[in-house]
């Protein structure tokens, strides 16, 4: 999920201890948004930043020796060092699990485990969960400045629909994919929680559809001719290609250009096809000895 969206529902759980809990309330919030600060990672490439977001910083080994290091540091402070650090871990572990329903998936248990953990319960950006944090952070605002604390309930309220929804999102993923077995990977629909999209392998080409998680209903978009083979020993040199389909599994060339200055390749993730992004996309111009001449990496 995106920061602002990490640091609403951060907001709303430590909106009711902001009087009585100071640190506690901190520490929760600080958590819910400390992630994703791993996005500096931008300023040592673009390579560097793929490999480090949603892995170290979103690992439970890491957030829980952060976490103590930190309330060692608050405790030399004066302030209550164990429940700030209580609160910083709570944050961090539930901006994990967030971040684990979503696309992309996390390093949870590295430096012991590399693998992500990618459940493509909700998109990254979901429509239900934006509403729903932003009423409710509003809320806990409007009854904090009005009365100078927030009851509870309404926390309680916000993470018991919370919970149904990703509850229900989980369910219609598992559906989707007892629809779709031959799936490589079914992403979730920013707007209606029932949807999905999907790819297929088919030998040299993919198949796009969508499906209705709960009807069953399942539509054919495109089928997409991918050139990987063509231009593997290309792809062996590339970095940013390798990277990618490390990310993801439907990370392909998907356009052969001819050109006066070469060949124009253009290498897409097909999950997120649906979503007018560019995010990813890697442009290769090729010589005639297939040899690179330009590389645009657009993340």
């Amino acid at each position: 999920m995106d920061i602002v969206t990490h640091a609403g529902i951060g907001l709303v759980a430590a909106a009711p201890l902001i009087s009585t809990r100071p640190e506690l309330a901190l520490g929760i919030v600080a958590g819910s948004v400390v992630p994703d600060l791993d996005a500096f990672g931008r300023i040592f490439g673009k390579t560097a930043f793929l490999r480090i977001h949603q892995t170290w910083s979103h690992a439970i080994p890491v957030q829980a020796g952060f976490s103590c290091l930190a309330g060692l540091g608050a405790h030399v402070l004066g302030f209550d060092g164990l429940v700030f650090g209580t609160g910083l871990f709570f944050g961090l572990a539930f901006h994990t699990f967030l971040d684990s329903t979503n696309t992309l998936g996390v390093t949870l248990f590295a430096p012991f485990i590399r693998k992500r953990l990618c459940l493509e319960w909700v998109f990254f950006i979901d429509a239900f969960v934006v509403v729903l944090t932003f009423v409710s952070a509003s809320l806990s605002v409007w009854k904090f400045s009005r009365n100078g604390e927030v009851p509870a309930q309404l926390a309680l309220v916000f993470f018991a629909a919370l919970t149904a929804y990703l509850a229900a999102k989980a369910i219609l993923r598992l559906r989707a994919g007892m629809f779709a077995p031959d799936a490589i990977s079914l992403i979730p629909s920013a707007l209606l929680p029932w949807r999905f999209f999907g790819v297929a392998n088919r030998d040299n080409y993919v198949r796009l559809f969508q499906i209705n998680a709960i009807t069953s209903q399942r539509k054919g978009i495109a089928e997409q001719e991918i050139l990987d083979a063509v231009y593997a020993e290309v792809l062996d040199d590339i970095p940013e290609f390798k990277l990618m389909r490390k990310l993801s599994p439907a990370y392909h060339i998907v356009s052969a250009r001819p050109t006066e200055a070469g060949t124009l390749l253009l290498c897409r993730d097909l999950r997120t096809r649906n979503f007018k992004t560019t995010f990813g996309d890697l442009e290769l111009l090729l010589s005639s000895d297939k040899h690179v001449n330009c590389l645009k990496f657009h993340v």
